[in-house]
């Protein structure tokens, strides 16, 4: 699990990337990116309602990318804040699926 330094908790982070964050867009993901003045980047999932109605299978897929971003949370060359916000074909992706857009997104923004 991704240690608790590297996830945005608090409600106006989350804010401030939704309104000034840079947009990209997967298959199973969408992203929101914004740099932050620490020597980190931070992460958050967002996980509807709509997309899961079970509280326990949201928290389940939410693991999933916190799991793969704990892998490589390394990959952003420059220290953002980042809202991963899940649509609805992230019930059918596999974790390696989950991983090469993860992957394939980070290496987007990189550039």
């Amino acid at each position: 699990m991704l240690p608790r330094k590297y996830k945005l908790s608090l409600n106006k982070d989350f804010e401030k990337t939704f309104k000034a964050g840079r947009s990209v867009y997967g298959r199973f993901l969408g992203f929101k990116i914004i740099k932050n003045n620490l020597d980190y980047s931070r992460f958050g999932v967002v996980l509807g309602v709509k997309i899961e109605k079970s509280a326990v299978k949201r928290h389940v897929l939410k693991r999933r990318v916190y799991t793969i971003l704990e892998k490589v949370q390394l990959n952003l060359s420059i220290p953002s804040d980042c809202v991963i916000i899940a649509l609805a074909g992230i019930k059918d992706a596999t974790i390696t699926e989950l991983r090469h857009e993860i992957l394939e997104t980070f290496a987007k923004i990189n550039k």
